[in-house]
């Protein structure tokens, strides 16, 4: 009985499963970086969405000029000497 026949055909089904194999990991990591994708987009527009509503809630606040802060520091740095 030749037996090489018989080996041929189990070396195309390794090369063939070698290859679904191939496939079906690369079909994997394509799929989760779609979800991480969309889990993130869903995230940004979560954040977007709560600091439009809590930016309603807070009023404006105002910032200080730097002549202010200056003014204080050239005072502090004169009465400490």
């Amino acid at each position: 009985m030749n037996e090489l026949p018989y080996m041929a055909v189990l070396a195309l089904r390794h090369e063939a499963a070698g290859r679904e194999y191939a496939r079906l990991t690369a079909d994997i990591v394509e799929a989760r970086l779609i979800a991480r994708a969309r889990s993130a987009e869903r995230a940004a527009r979560r954040r977007a969405l709560l600091r439009e509503r809590l930016g309603a809630l807070r009023p404006e606040r105002r910032a200080r000029g730097p002549e202010l802060h200056c003014a204080r520091a050239a005072a502090r740095a004169g009465g400490a000497r």
